[in-house]
C-alpha cells in the first residue's frame, strides 16, 4: 500500500465514480482500475460495490475511508513536522445542521482554537437525514442533528429549542396574546420538512387530529427565507424558533401554543470509536453549550 494508493481511493469515494475519479486526477481510468485492484488485493477485501450509476464503498471500504484521510493528512503535515514547524493538525470535519445560528458556528471555532490547537476544522452543511449518513459513510466526525441519532452512535443532547407559530401581521390572531392549537383551524402553516427535522411532523399532525383541529399543513424546505416562502405558499402562519423567527420574521408576532409544548432537540453525534482529537471536539462543543 502506497499513499499514492490511498489517495485514488479517496478520490472514488468522493466522487462516487471511477470515470469522474480519473478525470480529477489526471490520469488514466485503466491506471486508476489497476491501482484500486492491487489495493483490494493487499488488504485482501472489496472496497467498492459497482452501480448503474457509478460506485459505492463495502463496509471494508467505509472503514478504510476515515483512516485514509487521516494518514494522508499526516503525510501532508510530515514535511513541515520534519522541519520543525508546527506539530501535526488533524481535520476534524463536523455536520452543521439548517438554523444553527452564524455566531455560535464562528464562538465554535475559537474555542476549539483555543482548547484543541491540534484540530483543523471543517464545517459541512448537510439536514439530519444526510448527516447521519454521511457518519455512516466515514464521510464525517461529528455530526449536529435534530433528531435522537442511532444507539450505533455516542450521543449527547446538546440543547433544545421551543417551536412556535409566527402569523402574518395582518392576520386577525396577531392582534391576541394567547394562542391555542385550536386557533390554527383553517390556518395556511408553513412547516419544515420531515428532511430537515424528521420528528416535528408526527407530533405536530398527531396533536392536531387529537384535537380535530384542521389547518392546512405545507410541509416545505426552508431555511434562510422563511419570508419568501411564507409568501410565496400565502401561508398564514410559520412554525419556528423563537431565533428564526425573530431573525427572518421580525414583524410577525411570534407566540408559543399554549397548550402545545414543541421543540426542536439539537443532538451531537459521533461514531464511539474514533480519533482522540475528534473526542476532545466532541468534549469541547458539548461543553461549550449555547
Amino acid at each position: 500500500m502506497d499513499f499514492r494508493q490511498l489517495r485514488y481511493f479517496l478520490a472514488i469515494a468522493e466522487q462516487g465514480s471511477f470515470n469522474k475519479a480519473a478525470a480529477h486526477l489526471l490520469v488514466s481510468q485503466p491506471s486508476l482500475t489497476r491501482q484500486m485492484a492491487a489495493l483490494e488485493r493487499q488488504l485482501g477485501q472489496a472496497l467498492f460495490e459497482r452501480t448503474p450509476r457509478g460506485v459505492t464503498l463495502t463496509a471494508a471500504g467505509s472503514a478504510l475511508l476515515g483512516h485514509a484521510r487521516q494518514l494522508l493528512a499526516l503525510e501532508r503535515s510530515t514535511r513541515d513536522v520534519v522541519a520543525g514547524a508546527q506539530p501535526p493538525r488533524e481535520i476534524v470535519v463536523i455536520g452543521v445542521p439548517p438554523g444553527v445560528p452564524d455566531d455560535w458556528l464562528v464562538r465554535l471555532v475559537g474555542e476549539l482554537q483555543r482548547g484543541v490547537p491540534r484540530c483543523d476544522l471543517n464545517y459541512r452543511e448537510a439536514g439530519s437525514t444526510e448527516q447521519l449518513l454521511l457518519l455512516r459513510q466515514g464521510r464525517l466526525d461529528i455530526g449536529i442533528v435534530h433528531q435522537a441519532p442511532p444507539a450505533e452512535y455516542y450521543s449527547k443532547l446538546l440543547w433544545q429549542e421551543p417551536l412556535g407559530v409566527a402569523v402574518r401581521p395582518t392576520h386577525p390572531l396577531a392582534g391576541n396574546d394567547d394562542w391555542r392549537l385550536a386557533d390554527l383551524d383553517g390556518l395556511r402553516v408553513l412547516v419544515h420538512s420531515r428532511e430537515q427535522v424528521p420528528t416535528q411532523q408526527d407530533s405536530l399532525t398527531a396533536a392536531a387530529t387529537a384535537a380535530d383541529v384542521r389547518p392546512q399543513w405545507m410541509f416545505q424546505h426552508f431555511v434562510a427565507h422563511a419570508r419568501a416562502c411564507a409568501e410565496a405558499a400565502r401561508a398564514d402562519a410559520v412554525l419556528v424558533g423563537r431565533h428564526t423567527a425573530a431573525q427572518q420574521l421580525p414583524d410577525w408576532p411570534w407566540r408559543r401554543l399554549r397548550d402545545l409544548s414543541l421543540a426542536m432537540t439539537t443532538w451531537l453525534a459521533r461514531p464511539v470509536n474514533t480519533r482522540t482529537v475528534v473526542q476532545d471536539v466532541a468534549d469541547a462543543l458539548i461543553g461549550m453549550g449555547r
